[in-house]
């Protein structure tokens, strides 16, 4: 900036021209120059490239002229003083050397290279020095044209003939207002720079610590390492000895476990070898047993420890001596209560509820010390309890036997004309009005009943009354089944350790000759009353009831006997039905003249109210003698009746709906028969007495068909149902001879 200044001082430009040169910078727009940091920077075409480019140098009138004539003309027409021949001649050299600077520039733009060689500029230069340099102004010019970024600049304003001087001028002004911003830049750096030195003492005190604690860091870091290396090692230390303990730990918990488990008191010892067999002692047998049982599972987990393999071969032989000698008292005291069994009028119940169950315990020892003890001692009771039940059910079933049942035979068949043979009663059975073996009564109270009480024996020994055959069948069964129940809940209780299977295996070995007892007695008395359709009946409906309080009690071991009871009677009563159905089919040949067979209609069973009150319509006929019910339909409809009030469930998969079928398919064949058999006398025409033949054959059939009706009127059931709309269809099908 110094040099520009001189140079500048140097250069005395012309009165008239500074004024000329100034007007035209008046009237040419001030250009907006970039900001600088400092003087330097106007020289340095580096800093100007990082500046904001100038604006173009303002234009003159003729742009296309050269600036060299300009400047010759401009002294061709001022007056030639000495003066100003003197400032002629410095102008003239003055255009010469811009004239030269102007070729020096325009070949710096026109090469590639950017380099100016400026010892050629000033070999250039005029000599004189008392001329002015304004070269100097095109120096710093072409300084800046060697900048790649104002080189676009100068090329256009020196193409369009710009005035060059005030673009130097413009340039001047700029780089005041850089040296006056740089100025104020150092004004205020001296203002601040106390502070910036306090900054720079602070930063350097930090330095200072931070080098001090840096290097308390670094030993610090290394003092840490040799730590953490000794941590490391005190680690796998205390992991190696943690493993020891465990390991320590570890066996002594079995060891102690096992000595604790194994161990036996003294006073337990010497209750087991001499104390009385008792509550305490099943406290003690329970010690005994779960030492055994801990000393089995020891031997399966420590086979790999000396230790514990040592102590329980030597704790063993003491611990298998003490449970010998406790399986030996026990099964002299299972043996000796097994034989007070055997006893005379001894209650088994008792003692199997208040002695067996109360010291199962010590049977489960025993199965579990000697199984094949066990299973003896199982036998043993098998044996006894067999001989038990078959022995006393014996005395029973002799005492039933001399009950008076009520004997049948083919007498009560239906249309039978032999005499019966029913023997009298100075008491019926549940208060009957009558002992017509046709006539069910309150012979079905005893299906329906609640009370499961049973004949006793004393009672059946000294009864002369004669009774119905299900009334010791009832007794008997429901006996068998109460002492089978609880029988079975014995054995299930305490011979838990046994399986199912072989729970049941064990009842059917006790109960099996009872149970053929039962069977022995169903065909006695099904010999006895051979035709007692209603007995074989009931006895089914009581071993359905049975079957279903088995079900209800959950014992299953008595389904098979139940079955086979079932299957003595079903052909039974099956037999029965047949023989009254064969009976019927049979009638028709021999059978008296109707009007003769209604004389003893009298003499037959009473019919029920019902019954009467549907014959009133009939009794009021003129024909009374040949058109009243026939005694055989009186006898089949309370035969039906009974048997339709035994089957108040569905019961279509049974015999009973078939055999009943077939029996009235042969009463209706009867009453057909009969009914070809009525004829009218008199002195009418064939004609009208085969009319009224007809009409009287269809009354006859509609008063036997309402009779069976009205009697079966009051049954239930499905199958009962199904005959009163049978029967009803069939007196709808005579009503209109009756009326």
């Amino acid at each position: 900036m110094q040099i520009w200044n001189q140079a500048r001082r140097n250069h005395r430009v012309p009165s008239h021209e500074q004024n000329q040169h100034q007007d035209q910078q008046q009237q040419a727009p001030s250009p907006t120059l970039p900001p600088k940091s400092n003087a330097q920077s106007l020289r340095s075409p580096s800093i100007l490239a990082n500046s904001t480019s100038p604006p173009s140098p303002p234009k003159r009138p003729r742009p296309t002229e050269n600036v060299t004539e300009n400047v010759r003309r401009r002294a061709s027409d001022r007056p030639s003083t000495h003066t100003e021949q003197a400032d002629t001649k410095v102008a003239a050299e003055s255009a010469s050397a811009i004239a030269q600077s102007m070729a020096v520039l325009k070949k710096l733009l026109n090469s590639e290279s950017s380099y100016i060689n400026m010892e050629d500029f000033e070999s250039r230069r005029p000599s004189s020095s008392s001329s002015p340099s304004p070269e100097l102004d095109l120096r710093n010019l072409i300084s800046l044209a060697d900048d790649p970024k104002f080189r676009d600049q100068i090329t256009s304003a020196i193409g369009e003939g710009a005035d060059i001087f005030a673009y130097i001028a413009s340039l001047e002004k700029h780089a005041h207002e850089e040296d006056e911003k740089e100025q104020k830049i150092v004004v205020e750096y001296k203002e601040e720079i106390e502070r910036f030195k306090d900054l720079h003492a602070s930063i350097q005190k930090c330095d200072s610590v931070l080098a001090s604690v840096e290097d308390y860091l670094s030993h610090f870091q290394h003092d840490l390492g040799l730590i953490s290396s000794e941590i490391e090692t005190l680690q796998n230390r205390s992991i190696f000895l943690n493993r020891r303990l465990e390991n320590r730990k570890e066996l002594e918990s079995r060891l102690s476990g096992l000595i604790e488990d194994l161990f036996i008191p003294p006073y337990a010892i010497h209750n087991i070898v001499e104390g009385e067999i008792g509550s305490q002692w099943i406290s003690t047998i329970e010690i005994l047993s779960t030492r055994l049982k801990r000393m089995e599972l020891f031997k399966s987990e420590v086979q790999n420890i000396n230790a514990s393999v040592a102590l329980i071969n030597e704790i063993e032989p003491v611990l298998r001596m003490l449970a010998d000698k406790a399986v030996e008292r026990i099964r002299d005291f299972f043996v000796e209560k097994i034989k007070s069994l055997r006893a005379a009028n001894v209650n088994a119940q008792v003692i199997l509820y208040s002695v067996f169950l109360k010291f199962r315990q010590l049977y489960a020892f025993l199965a579990y010390v000697n199984r094949q003890l066990a299973d003896d001692i199982a036998h043993g009771y098998a044996n006894t309890m067999r001989w038990y039940y078959h022995s006393n059910f014996s005395r029973y079933l002799k005492a039933l036997e001399k009950l008076k049942i009520q004997s049948l035979d083919r007498s009560v068949l239906l249309g039978s004309t032999e005499s019966s043979r029913i023997l009298p009663s100075s008491r019926t059975p549940y208060g009957n009005a009558t002992r017509d073996p046709l006539i069910l009564g309150r012979r079905v109270n005893i299906v329906f009943s609640t009370d499961s009480s049973v004949m006793m024996e004393s009672t059946a020994e000294q009864d002369n009354d004669v009774q119905w055959m299900e009334i010791g069948f009832r007794s008997f069964n429901l006996a068998l089944m109460d002492n089978a129940c609880a029988e079975y809940l014995f054995i299930v209780d305490f011979f838990n350790f046994k399986s199912p299977d072989l729970q049941s295996q064990l009842f059917q070995d006790i109960f099996q000759p009872t149970f053929e007892l039962g069977e022995h007695y169903i065909q006695k008395l099904l010999e006895m009353t051979s035709f007692d359709a209603f007995g074989a009946l009931l006895c089914i409906r009581i071993i359905q009831l049975l079957a279903f309080e088995l079900q209800r009690r959950k014992v299953p071991v008595m389904e098979a006997y139940c079955n086979r009871l079932k299957m003595i009677l079903w052909p039974r009563f099956q037999l029965i039905m047949d023989a009254h159905s064969d009976n019927l089919r049979k009638l028709s040949g021999r059978s008296a003249p109707h009007g003769d067979e209604s004389k003893g209609l009298a003499a037959a069973a009473s019919v029920t109210s019902s019954a009467i009150s549907g014959l009133s319509s009939i009794l009021s006929s003129s024909h009374i003698s040949s058109v009243l019910p026939h005694p055989v339909t009186q006898k089949f409809a309370n035969f039906l009746n009974g048997i339709l009030e035994l089957s108040p469930e569905d019961m279509e998969r049974e015999p009973v709906s078939i055999s009943i079928v077939r029996l009235r398919n042969e009463f209706e064949a009867f009453l057909t028969k009969i009914s070809s058999k009525i004829t009218v006398g008199g002195s009418a025409t064939p004609q009208q007495q085969r009319q009224q033949n007809s009409t009287l054959r269809e009354r006859f059939l509609y008063n036997n068909y309402m009779l069976v009706y009205t009697i079966i009127s009051d049954a239930e059931g499905k199958l009962a149902d199904q005959e009163r709309t049978h029967f009803k269809n069939l007196t709808s099908a005579y009503a209109g001879a009756a009326a």
